[in-house]
């Protein structure tokens, strides 16, 4: 059996890193000599144009819907996974819903194209508007096939005398921390489950905000081609293990 990944850009770390720790190979997007065999197992890590590779298995086929947050919420919405109001004007956006996030970039990572409202004063051009929601913790719970492997929770930098709490990403002062899973509130871990569902993918990494107040977690997106350090590979290949090697 031979393991290929089919990258969203050629030259993915993340896609380099996965193919080492499962023995694979990096597939080439333009001149692959690549024949498919029925043995064969593709992971496309992320590409919205993956090719049909016939007798191969491959894992997530389409991740259209993933990647577009638009996408994404409407088909939430309707499986009814837990997700904060959202809208596609903000004309339409009542007073009292504010704060709201404005996305301006549908397909961005990394909290490219966000933009905060705090009222109807502040406009924006955005074709996403999502009510913004307190929370606790922010994590990003790792799912194959329905089954959540693990959990990372978005932590504080030491080193960062005012991080932004409202944004938590890189440029705000937060980094990834592993989390036990135990430890999770478990509609944390039933909400990312569903979300994966919802959007037709094989695995994912959801990114998910916990109120405690309400008691209630709310999914903000799912990522289908994670930055990877080498725990977290670690990780997916325990997860990919009964997949690969059956």
């Amino acid at each position: 059996m031979r393991i290929k990944i089919y990258p969203y850009k050629q030259g993915s770390a993340s896609a380099r890193m996965l193919a080492n720790v499962l023995n694979g190979r990096v597939l080439k997007l333009t001149g692959s000599s690549y024949v498919p065999k029925s043995s064969d197992i593709v992971i496309n890590w992320g590409s919205s144009s993956c090719p049909d590779f016939g007798p191969a298995t491959t894992l997530n086929v389409n991740v259209n819907t993933a990647q577009c947050k638009l996408a994404t919420f409407k088909a939430l919405s309707e499986a009814g996974v837990s997700i904060p109001k959202f809208w596609e004007s903000q004309s339409d956006i009542p007073v009292e819903n504010y704060p709201v996030v404005a996305r301006t970039i549908l397909r961005g990572h990394s909290g490219n194209g966000i933009v905060m409202l705090s009222s109807n004063q502040d406009q924006v051009n955005a074709p996403l508007f999502t009510q913004y929601v307190k929370k606790k913790d922010e994590y990003r719970v790792h799912v194959f096939k329905e089954k959540p492997f693990f959990v990372q929770r978005k932590a504080r930098k030491s080193s960062v005398e005012t991080p932004n709490w409202q944004i938590r990403n890189l440029a705000g002062g937060f980094v990834f921390v592993e989390q036990d899973i135990a430890s999770v509130p478990a509609s944390v871990l039933t909400e990312a489950v569903a979300a994966v569902k919802a959007v037709g993918v094989d695995f994912g990494g959801v990114d998910i905000i916990w109120n405690a107040n309400q008691q209630k977690a709310y999914v903000l997106e799912i990522n289908s081609a994670c930055g990877l350090e080498e725990r977290t590979a670690l990780k997916y290949k325990e997860a990919f293990y009964e997949e690969l090697h059956p």
